[in-house]
């Protein structure tokens, strides 16, 4: 009698499962969740909204914004505005696409993504600059600029960046593009660009159940809607690290002699060019020729600008009569190795 009234509990309680199943596949199973926004999911998950939130959209705040990050100025008031920098723009030194794939996460709970050869190998694939800023693509996601030695570099000049974009976006006009301070409405409108391209969920690595989850953030008690909130945001950079190295002592140099001269001649096309070719950014045009790895061999031992080694992981800074300067590659944007790679292609190529 026990052992029946047992089964049956268990065939009754198997219905109710099947029915509330049936019913969350009814209720959740035709909504998608891909295109809320991050921002959104989160606030709908008891998170706070950024510091730098924006309620609504303005699409023509927006497409100046983007004339400004890609060309340094735009249209405002029926005039053409004054540009940011008559040096640089936004896109010298940032990507404004995704750097990495999904295949394993992108956060800072995934930091061996933050790796500067699989940004390489991204970036052959996907026809992409290697340069040394941060990608602005996700930036609106992001609570936390400047981070690490950059605000050793910059020291006060970056207290308020740290935690505001606006702030960033300052000073990062002013200093970092060798420019001016932007006008209210230019950072308002570079803000609607950045929040134009904010993250979605569609963007990131989420599991069907954390997105069915996510559909049904209502019935989620306090500690799912934390554990859910916590996985959204390991899949995204919500900073980016920036460690800057010492120039590699002469000692330690193997100037090339086991480096990938294939893998340097994409650093070289990928990034060196994407200022120097022809001057486009600077006043050193630099090309694949014999003469430019001649150039670059003839320092290798040095500690001189003109060294790899040297300005790499030093750059140089702007002065008078020559705002243009090179900036330096942390070593999450470049390796010793890589660096060790480029060497090895100037060595191939001075050999033509």
């Amino acid at each position: 009698m026990h052992k029946l009234f047992f089964l049956l509990f268990l065939l009754f309680a198997a219905m109710i499962a099947s029915f509330k199943f049936s019913l969350d596949e009814k209720i959740y199973g035709h909504l998608d969740v891909d295109d809320w926004t991050v921002e959104e999911s989160l606030i709908k998950l008891g998170d706070s909204a950024y510091l730098h939130h924006i309620e609504n959209l303005d699409p023509q705040k927006a497409a100046m914004g983007k004339e400004l990050v890609f060309n340094g100025f735009t249209s405002h008031n029926g005039k053409k505005s004054k540009r940011i920098s008559s040096y640089f723009v936004c896109t010298d030194c940032h990507n404004t696409q995704r750097e990495f794939g999904l295949e394993s996460g992108l956060g800072i709970t995934h930091s061996q993504d933050d790796d500067p050869q699989k940004r390489l190998n991204y970036a052959i694939k996907n026809d992409l600059p290697f340069l040394p800023g941060s990608t602005l693509w996700g930036i609106y996601n992001r609570t936390s600029f400047y981070n690490g030695d950059y605000r050793k570099k910059y020291a006060g000049l970056v207290d308020k960046a740290k935690d505001h974009l606006s702030e960033a976006i300052q000073v990062c006009s002013k200093y970092c593009s060798s420019g001016r301070d932007l006008e209210e409405w230019e950072i308002e409108a570079i803000m609607h660009y950045f929040k134009s391209e904010e993250l979605k969920i569609k963007d990131l690595k989420l599991g069907p159940n954390q997105k069915k989850n996510l559909l049904k953030y209502q019935k989620l008690d306090d500690a799912e809607k934390k554990g859910l909130i916590t996985s959204i945001e390991a899949e995204y950079f919500q900073s980016y690290p920036a460690n800057f190295l010492y120039t590699m002592p002469a000692d330690n140099r193997g100037y090339g002699k086991n480096g990938n001269w294939e893998n340097g001649k994409e650093i070289f096309e990928r990034s060196c060019l994407h200022c120097h070719d022809e001057k486009r950014v600077t006043y050193l045009g630099l090309d694949s020729s014999k003469l430019t790895g001649k150039f670059f061999l003839k320092y290798m031992k040095s500690y001189k600008d003109q060294s790899l080694y040297q300005i790499i992981r030093w750059g140089t800074y702007a002065k008078r009569g020559r705002r243009q300067y090179m900036p330096q590659y942390s070593k999450e944007k470049m390796s010793d190795k890589q660096i060790e790679d480029l060497i090895a292609y100037m060595q191939k190529i001075s050999k033509k």
